[in-house]
């Protein structure tokens, strides 16, 4: 039994139990300088070929991408550009796809104001981009003034995207995961194509029903759960476990949160897709566990703690956020007794379950080993024996099915009633509209 901060307050009898002790030590991480070309170039064969590309991601991710790399390894991280593709062969594909670019642009382009008032769909998503491009990073300088040119052109691909991916076209917030992108491609056509490979990485992210966050912040719930028990209790009592105020962190991945610098470090670091997937949710539980003694010590509720995490924004030590994340991913794999609904968040083998015990053995005097016969339930014995049958076995179980979910080993969501289903929803729209602040 703990004692933990912010509880004080609790109605009396009220008793918390949290678990420490069940993970493996955090292991102290270390990250390296940013990959140059001549480091690059140790991994390209005469014709062009990227060689040992794990071996290159795993690279990019301890240490980033040098600005003046940037654009060439993009290409490749985001599917545009082949590992394996020579030379030749990139200059080709560039070529085609250009061509296809331009041919989808002229598309929507040629489309009349006549036909436009008879497409409802593509009316109402080309008004929403000329919303959002017109608010999009323009303190940026590569965006700002008036009549900038490379507004226009993010105006013009998050357009072609529309075409493209008609079933999903534009949502908002699309256009800040295109900016950066232009931003460093500084061209329309290869900018469109990164933003594609980009989408087709988080394009869960814009269901229209929200289910692709919600299983997000149901999986950021279940690792919290794991690595920090006595916030995980603490958040269930402040009815502030639903983690909303993490919506806008992985929505556009941070880009509300940080410099545009690092921005675009961690994005190179979450396309390499190491050291797991779904990378981008540690680096969420990292910064809770950096803000959880704020968090805790000050009795934060759900509001508070929504006001506290917007205000935090550009003030975040990435390098040691990335080094905490990470910390924490190898404190998980070398752990024993993670739920294994975690595991396959992060891409780690399922345990192995325990054998069956097998069926209880005597050897008679004068005969081989045979199987004792099954009781028949009649003797007391075996109504409330220590074998796992009768009223004491269930009413075990049925306490530790209680210790395990108060302690974090029961990773399961409880169903709301109606009123809590309400209370959710509520908290779920003020972090929807807190997204953009």
């Amino acid at each position: 039994m703990f004692c933990l901060n912010g509880f004080e307050d609790l109605e009396p009898g009220y008793e918390l139990l949290t678990k420490k002790g069940t993970l493996s030590e955090r292991p102290s991480v270390d990250r390296l300088a940013p990959i140059t070309h001549d480091d690059f170039q140790q991994f390209v064969d005469d014709d062009g070929r990227v060689l040992e590309v794990h071996q290159l991601k795993q690279r990019i991710f301890r240490g980033g991408i040098h600005p003046n790399l940037r654009r060439e390894l993009w290409c490749y991280l985001l599917g545009y550009s082949e590992w394996n593709g020579t030379y030749i062969q990139r200059e080709e594909k560039k070529r085609e796809r250009e061509n296809y670019y331009f041919t989808m642009k002229q598309q929507w382009k040629t489309i009349s104001e006549d036909q436009e008032n008879r497409f409802t769909g593509f009316k109402e998503r080309k008004s929403l981009i000329e919303k959002d491009v017109n608010r999009t990073d323009r303190n940026h300088p590569f965006f700002e003034g008036e009549h900038n040119p490379n507004v226009t052109l993010l105006h013009d691909i998050l357009m072609t995207y529309v075409m493209y991916n008609f079933d999903l076209g534009y949502v908002q917030g699309m256009s800040d995961l295109l900016a950066p992108i232009l931003y460093v491609t500084q061209h329309e056509a290869t900018a469109f194509w990164c933003f594609v490979g980009y989408m087709n990485m988080v394009y869960r992210n814009f269901d229209m029903d929200q289910s692709g966050m919600k299983q997000q912040l149901m999986d950021v719930h279940q690792i919290v759960r794991v690595v920090d028990p006595e916030l995980m209790s603490y958040l269930e009592v402040r009815d502030s476990a639903n983690f909303y105020f993490c919506f806008r962190w992985l929505l556009v991945r941070f880009k509300r949160e940080l410099n545009y610098a690092n921005t675009l470090r961690l994005w190179e670091v979450l396309w390499t897709g190491q050291p797991c997937p779904n990378f981008h949710l540690l680096v969420a539980v990292a910064l809770l566990d950096t803000e959880r003694n704020t968090i805790m010590e000050n009795k934060f509720g759900f509001t508070e703690i929504l006001k506290h995490i917007n205000d935090i924004s550009l003030r975040i030590d990435l390098e040691a956020t990335l080094k905490k994340a990470e910390a924490i991913y190898r404190q998980i794999a070398s752990s024993p007794n993670v739920p294994d609904s975690v595991r396959t968040v992060l891409g780690l083998p399922k345990q192995e379950k325990p054998k069956a015990a097998q069926p209880h053995q005597t050897t008679k005097k004068g005969t081989d080993a045979e199987e004792q016969p099954e009781s028949d339930g009649s003797s007391s014995e075996g109504a409330i024996g220590t074998d796992g049958g009768g009223l004491v076995s269930v009413v075990s179980s049925m306490i530790g099915s209680a210790v395990r979910h108060l302690s974090g080993d029961d990773l399961s969501i409880v169903t709301l009633d109606g009123t809590a289903e309400y209370e959710k929803e509520k908290q779920f729209e003020a972090a929807l509209s807190h997204q953009f602040v």
